[in-house]
């Protein structure tokens, strides 16, 4: 039987990325263990102990044998108690510990953009008409949305207008009809039975006042714009209760909508810690890898009571920079803090900032003069 967690526990996060984990892990009051591919400032800060992955994520399987190293080290060394599986790896298969995540196999599946596309349809959810490319059917026109059956961060998604762009595009992608409406996510905490949905949160699509383009996700805001409708984001919150609970789900899940004239429609389930996390934690106050950990014993919170509005958005690289200094000198409320001597290239994820405000404007607002600040000050 597993032991809830109401002790501090050894914990290993390992991943592309993981400093939003370890840092709710530390402040929950566990001893962390932090591995990665950055070792950003305030992950090493954060974490009893923190290594650089000698990995390169755009390498196939790289990062897999880079963290495969590092978890059989701690295992064999009797050094951790739990271990969490961060971006990237999450469908690793690992013995000789207790994982905390959900099964690789579920995943796997879970995170197929096509068989999630037909399991929606089936169980009778809102979602959007999905195809393998080449077989598209019969659809309501163009534009449509074409993405990897996998993948995350919306980089490789794109919109295709005719049939002649749609017909020079290849590779294992779905076509999607497009969804017109406001980018939202639900977090959801899950234990496999039930489900509790913690925050409806706005998301930051290709902002371009953070660098983005496209579809990229560049971040969030936590909870939604109070302007929205309240009986959809009501819908959207129960439907990813139950998307969880009907996929069994365990510990921290996300659901992402788009809020269409029509109600909110499911996009993605996320079966994992969500980059929405550290915005979550600011609007609530809950440590999102705490109730994370005591998913896994059955014990699921209350739905909190938002006490603000939290923001998180992810600084990109406008050109090739080399970081000089410290970007903390610039406003404290930064985090995911590359090292100096950092060289981020045009278009990489530089930095995220972080805002609280009493409402939604204020810390929107505060986001954007926070990244402007940035850019400023390091001529980006």
């Amino acid at each position: 039987m597993r032991r809830r967690a109401d002790r501090p526990l050894r914990v290993l996060v390992v991943g592309q990325n993981v400093r939003h984990i370890a840092a709710s892990a530390s402040r929950a009051g566990h001893r962390v263990f932090a591995a990665d591919c950055y070792n950003d400032l305030d992950l090493s800060e954060s974490a009893f102990r923190s290594i650089l992955l000698g990995a390169d994520p755009s390498i196939p399987g790289d990062l897999g044998r880079s963290a495969e190293l590092i978890i059989r080290e701690v295992v064999e060394g009797d050094l951790i108690d739990r271990l969490v599986l961060g971006p990237g790896i999450e469908e690793m298969k690992v013995g000789g510990v207790e994982v905390l995540n959900n099964p690789p196999e579920k995943i796997s599946l879970v995170s197929d953009k096509l068989w999630l596309g037909r399991w929606l349809e089936r169980e009778g959810f809102p979602g959007v008409p999905t195809h393998p490319l080449g077989e598209e059917g019969d659809h309501r026109g163009f534009p449509l949305m074409v993405k990897p059956r996998k993948g995350a961060g919306g980089v490789e998604n794109r919109l295709v207008f005719t049939e002649e762009e749609l017909a020079e595009v290849a590779g294992d992608l779905i076509v999607q009809e497009m969804a017109v409406g406001t980018p939202a996510s639900v977090s959801v905490v899950a234990d496999g039975e039930g489900a509790v949905a913690i925050s409806a949160n706005e998301q930051l699509i290709g902002t371009e006042w953070l660098g983005g383009s496209g579809f990229r996700y560049c971040g969030n805001v936590s909870p939604l714009d109070p302007s929205i409708d309240a009986s959809a984001v009501g819908d959207m919150m129960d439907i990813g209760e139950e998307i969880a609970i009907r996929l069994g789900l365990v510990g921290s899940n996300g659901i992402d909508f788009v809020i269409t004239e029509s109600g909110p429609v499911v996009l993605e389930v996320n079966p994992r810690f969500q980059g929405s996390l550290d915005a979550v934690e600011i609007s609530t106050g809950m440590n999102v890898f705490q109730a994370h950990i005591l998913s896994f014993d059955g014990s699921l919170p209350d739905r909190p009571k938002p006490r603000g509005f939290g923001g998180r958005g992810v600084i990109f690289a406008k050109s090739d920079i080399k970081i000089g200094a410290d970007l903390r000198t610039v406003t404290a409320s930064i985090a995911d803090v590359p090292r100096p001597g950092t060289i981020a290239k045009r278009g990489d994820p530089l930095s995220s900032i972080l805002s609280f405000g009493e409402d939604w404007k204020g810390a929107m607002d505060l986001l954007k003069r926070r990244s402007w600040a940035v850019y400023r000050a390091f001529r980006l």
